[in-house]
């Protein structure tokens, strides 16, 4: 016993418990706690005054700063935690990197991202060479500057529904086009640094060298995408164990990451890679589950930690030239973005939105910053005025998007050419023929092309109008009645008749254009039945008081068509769910007819009387009531039906007398109770 040696922890261990590392840890833990918690405030703020998060992160670095309230102290600390927050970001982007989904905004991301790229940059580095920066420093911010916030832009366009409009594609394509260019960006850097130092002797040597990099670096990835990577994910995702695929997929991020790095490249480009190895594999949507709650925390804390590094006193010392730069920019990017919107062929409204919604520095301007910053290529007042307008420019973001609607249509009064206001398309409403009593159909989506068809077989005239152009050729190649156009001009609407139409439909995925279409098409159609389908019941209220007669909403007819199945595989009786279906669709109907300033028809009785329904059924041969007349059918003795018109050879009976006789062929419109079927006499 008195031999046995007492057991004495590491002098390692001992520090970082009860010495300075302790007291460095608790601070840094500390630190990152006051983080969370004013993330956290500032999340709530920004839901309720309805503006991005990232913003509200931007402003609570800004008074967590050393330059404000001062709560965080360990600042070097945290901007190395962040970091890891950029290359989540970076990984997430080639997780969701999609060859096949690029393949549908090809257009949009290859010739609108360059010319809004280039454009961008020409104009930026133009100006700030005048102003005294070298040609190397002035091609890489007029580059940075370029760039867009990808996160708020698009967090604002999910929140509008505007994602799937055409403006929302432009947006998305030429944002992707941004974050993959930023990776050959940031590479730049150093080779830029050097050509600003050094002789060309120098920078020929460093370009093969970086050259060398690129290409060892690509055959790395190559060989983990085609055999190492997904190796080893059939390895992990064979062992069914959360825990190891997730670590696994972090392995190969920072793996990579760390290769790229040890490489004379960057951490960001890692990521970047690692995200599009595994992006190609059966594994990439459980990978994006696993990282993206690492990759929200982290960015979290990388706006937090940029807000930090804004220094007032920079700003308070050039308020005026910050002002500035940041006008100059929300006027540059927004023109430079219509302009590439315009190019890939949309209308100057939608060219504007896209504009308008480009019009800010993105968080990725500020990672390249930094790395021009590392790489000695700009310098700490270069750091401040990209921070300080970028800063600036996030929170106008929302404002400018609020009022790009109000933008375009002022645009739009101009004396424009219709070329420059309806865009480069082809195939236009110009060349449409005379239609009359039709279904005019805005938009070609699923519900436009289910529409189209229908009418087609059912012998109902019809005309199509839609703003994709491609669209519009491929389908008049087929024969379709298609038309290339924007419904929100009043102009459009003429060319197709819309004033003769019976009915319109309005089947896009632009609220703001939908609303538009529904006050144009009131005006001009005034008798015509106007429908409209819309994502959320909150759109509706808006519709129906433009003159909407019916709004669909997909969350309604999505939810019905959920829970009667959920019943049917309890084996609930069908006629039990048909009454609960009817019973949701009039409680909507309801609700429905109180938003709707219009009088009572006959497609609103199913609201006054819950018990009856419209229906239109054909006679066909052999039916009981063939030959019959309204009288001796018996239809409103027995079955508790009225007819209110009969439909033959294309002409209709309206009001049609009891001693009118059924024929074959014949379509009844009938007011029925919900529960009869019309199988029973058809």
């Amino acid at each position: 016993m008195g031999n046995r040696k007492r057991f004495c922890p590491p002098r390692r261990v001992t520090m970082w418990f009860n010495g300075t590392r302790a007291g460095d840890s608790v601070q840094l833990l500390l630190d990152i706690t006051v983080i969370f918690a004013v993330s956290v405030a500032a999340v709530l703020i920004c839901h309720r005054l309805r503006i991005p998060s990232s913003v509200g992160f931007l402003l609570a670095g800004v008074l967590a700063g050393p330059d404000a309230l001062r709560l965080v102290r360990e600042v070097g600390q945290v901007e190395l935690l962040s970091e890891a927050g950029v290359v989540m970001l970076l990984f997430v982007i080639g997780l969701e990197f999609s060859l096949s989904g690029l393949f549908e905004i090809r257009r949009q991301f290859l010739v609108g991202g360059s010319v809004q790229m280039l454009g961008t940059a020409a104009l930026v580095g133009t100006g700030t060479y005048l102003i005294g920066s070298t040609v190397a420093q002035s091609a890489y911010l007029g580059f940075v500057v370029a760039l867009s916030s990808t996160a708020i832009v698009l967090k604002l366009l999910q929140e509008r529904a505007e994602l799937d409009s055409p403006h929302g594609r432009m947006i998305l394509g030429t944002l992707i086009f941004q974050d993959i260019a930023v990776v050959p960006l940031m590479l730049a850097a150093p080779f830029l640094a050097g050509g600003l130092a050094g002789g060309s002797g120098g920078t020929a040597s460093e370009a093969l060298v970086l050259a060398a990099r690129v290409l060892g670096v690509a055959a790395i990835a190559y060989v983990g995408y085609r055999w190492a990577v997904p190796w080893l994910l059939y390895q992990i995702a064979r062992t069914r164990s959360r825990e190891a695929f997730l670590l696994g997929v972090l392995t190969i991020c920072t793996g990579i990451a760390l290769l790229t790095q040890q490489a004379g490249l960057s951490l960001a480009l890692g990521a970047f890679l690692a995200g599009l190895i595994i992006s190609e594999s059966e594994y990439s949507h459980q990978a994006v589950g696993v990282i993206l709650p690492f990759r929200d925390a982290f960015m979290s804390l990388f706006f937090v930690s940029i807000g930090m590094l804004l220094d007032i006193q920079f700003l308070l010392a050039h308020p005026l030239e910050l002002a500035l730069l940041t006008l100059g920019i929300l006027a540059i990017k927004p023109l430079v973005g219509a302009i590439a919107a315009l190019s890939v062929g949309l209308p100057l409204r939608n060219s504007v939105l896209a504009g308008v919604s480009l019009g800010q520095i993105g968080e990725f301007s500020l990672v390249a910053t930094t790395a021009g910053v590392t790489a000695g290529l700009l310098n700490q007042d270069a750091f401040q005025t990209v921070l300080d307008t970028a800063v600036l420019s996030m929170l106008l973001a929302p404002l400018m998007m609020a009022i790009g609607p109000g933008i375009a249509q002022t645009l739009q009064r101009l004396p424009l050419t219709p070329r420059l206001r309806d865009g480069f398309g082809g195939a236009r409403v110009s060349s449409a023929h005379t239609y009359t009593d039709h279904v005019l159909i805005v938009g070609y989506g699923v519900t436009g092309r289910n529409i189209a068809r229908s009418s087609r077989e059912a012998g109902v005239p019809y005309a199509v109008v839609e703003l994709n152009a491609e669209v519009v050729r491929a389908e008049r190649a087929r024969g379709e009645h298609i038309y290339f156009g924007d419904a929100t001009h009043e102009a459009i609407l003429e060319h197709l008749n819309a004033d003769k139409a019976k009915a319109v439909v309005v089947a896009i995925n632009d609220p703001a254009a939908a609303r538009r279409i529904v006050e144009l098409a009131r005006r001009i159609a005034t008798d015509a039945f106007i429908m409209v389908r819309s994502r959320y019941l909150k759109e509706a209220e808006a519709l129906y008081g433009l003159g909407a007669d019916e709004v669909i909403a997909d969350e309604l007819e999505v939810s019905i068509e959920i829970f009667s199945r959920v019943l049917a595989r309890f084996l609930v009786p069908r006629e039990d769910i048909e009454h609960y279906i009817d019973d949701a669709r009039a409680e909507w109907r309801v609700m429905a007819r109180s938003l709707s300033p219009e009088t009572t028809s006959v497609h609103d009785l199913r609201v006054e009387v819950p018990d009856l329904t419209t229906r239109a059924f054909r006679v066909n041969e052999g039916s009981p009531i063939e030959g019959m007349t309204i009288a001796t059918s018996r239809l409103r003795a027995e079955h508790g039906v009225t007819v209110l018109a009969v439909r033959r050879d294309g002409a209709s009976i309206a009001n049609p007398v009891s001693a009118t006789e059924l024929r074959a062929g014949d379509v009844l419109f009938v007011v029925a109770p919900h529960d009869w079927d019309p199988l029973t006499v058809a």
